[in-house]
């Protein structure tokens, strides 16, 4: 949204001008108000993943409420792991609500959120500065993205590094993948928590979808609607995808 103002400077004519021509020169400037600037750096890894799946890893901006990107940027996927990597979005609208970094599909429709700027934090900074997000290191590959966008933060509270940890599972970064993949479940008899290449059959997706809040003393689905409300179906089928996907 632009505005523009007129700034009018008067100046007296110096030099081979009379004294009483009351000529005056009037000069107009042009100043545009820009909208938000975000800046998002990170040294990402596992972009290469996503390559020919029709998801991308982007930072996209999101006004309340929608499920796709009004705009976005996706990280270059020929992006070697651990490079530092910045993403520069300008001119923002304040009509959006957040920026994320965020994995969407081929209709820029948000499969899951990996780190969010609320922009409403925002909305009295007259001056405009570049709202920065340094994410560290960060893996978006296939795991990391259920790691960081779905397990920290919506799990660990249950299922943390603790030796209260809920059915004995950890599913803290570096622990998670190990705790899961063919491992008997210690509340179910006979269930593997994820058995590789077959998700329907893994009690990972058993517990998430249909049915699933009759499997155990929790209802897992529930607590998930109540973290991703508009996109649990994306979720789900995220998870899917990884259990299909393993060797």
């Amino acid at each position: 949204m632009k505005s523009t103002h007129y700034i009018y400077i008067i100046g007296l004519l110096w030099g081979l001008v009379s004294c009483d021509s009351g000529d005056i020169l009037e000069k107009v400037y042009t100043v545009d108000e820009k909208g938000y600037t975000v800046k998002v750096t990170a040294q990402v890894s596992g972009l290469g993943e996503w390559e020919g799946t029709g998801n991308t890893v982007a930072v996209a901006g999101f006004t309340a409420d929608s499920k796709y990107a009004i705009l976005q940027k996706a990280l270059p996927s020929s992006t070697e792991d651990g490079l530092p990597l910045s993403i520069v979005l300008s001119n923002l609208s304040s009509e959006l609500q957040t920026v994320e970094l965020v994995l969407t599909n081929s209709l820029r429709k948000r499969i899951i959120t990996l780190a969010t700027i609320n922009m409403n934090d925002y909305r009295d900074n007259s001056a405009r500065d570049t709202i920065r997000l340094d994410l560290g290191r960060i893996d978006v590959g296939r795991f990391g993205v259920l790691q960081t966008g779905l397990f920290d933060r919506a799990c660990i509270q249950c299922h943390g590094a603790s030796g209260r940890s809920a059915a004995g599972l950890n599913l803290t970064e570096g622990n998670a993948e190990a705790a899961l993949v063919n491992v008997p479940s210690s509340r179910k008899e006979g269930y593997l928590r994820v058995e590789s290449g077959n998700a329907e059959g893994s009690l990972l997706h058993l517990i998430l979808n249909e049915g699933g809040e009759n499997l155990l003393s929790h209802n897992h689905t529930e607590i998930l609607s109540s973290q991703f409300k508009s996109n649990l179906e994306e979720v789900s089928g995220l998870i899917d995808s990884w259990i299909e996907n393993l060797p």
